[in-house]
């Protein structure tokens, strides 16, 4: 086995170093949320100068991009944990829940991805790459109904937009203090699920 070379240990070193301030990073953002994510509250939290940040991230807006790539992964990691159906109406059922459950169980880094809570972020080609990663089992479902006659429209990536766009709504009226109550949110989110899946799947029949 060849020996590394200076220039990749260096490299090695700065990406694993890159690794341990992302998770410190997130450990701010779930205590307090995006607000608290500034460089020097994270170069407090490694216990390092803020050039040391700056060195690795370049800016603010670099950390910010790997968090939203981070919940992304935890996104596509709560779809996946979804068990799979042969009913493909109970399945994306199930799909829609665990939206549901991501948005509360991780509402900090639900605002930082989808509720514009850097409203100076914009997610660049990676980032919704990874959007669209977190969103494929998503998308699988869908293109897999429509393939199976029981949805007529043509292109799934335009169905799973306006699910997304329809859940999302309730989701972000909820935590932006719109909807003061959890249980009628949660009732108003199950009645758009069921609107959506008796718009699409009637359509079929």
């Amino acid at each position: 086995m060849n020996p590394k070379t200076y220039q990749e240990s260096k490299l090695q070193h700065a990406e694993n170093l890159r690794h341990i301030i992302v998770e410190a990073a997130a450990m701010i953002l779930q205590e307090h949320g995006p607000e608290a994510i500034t460089i020097r509250k994270v170069a407090e939290k490694m216990n390092c100068s803020t050039k040391v940040i700056y060195n690795l991230f370049n800016n603010k807006d670099g950390l910010i991009k790997l968090l939203y790539i981070k919940g992304c992964m935890l996104l596509a990691q709560k779809f996946e944990s979804v068990k799979r159906q042969e009913n493909l109406e109970l399945y994306l059922r199930e799909l829609m829940e665990a939206y549901w459950e991501f948005g509360l169980n991780h509402t900090n880094y639900y605002m930082l991805m989808f509720g514009g809570a850097f409203s100076e972020f914009k997610p660049e080609d990676e980032s919704l790459q990874a959007t669209i990663t977190a969103l494929q089992q998503f998308i699988n479902i869908i293109t897999e109904t429509i393939e199976a006659g029981l949805i007529v429209e043509k292109d799934p990536l335009q169905v799973v937009h306006v699910i997304w766009a329809s859940l999302h709504g309730v989701i972000h009226l909820y935590l932006g203090g719109h909807i003061e109550s959890l249980e009628t949110t949660k009732a108003l989110y199950d009645k758009t699920v069921t609107n959506l899946i008796r718009t699409y799947f009637r359509s079929s029949n």
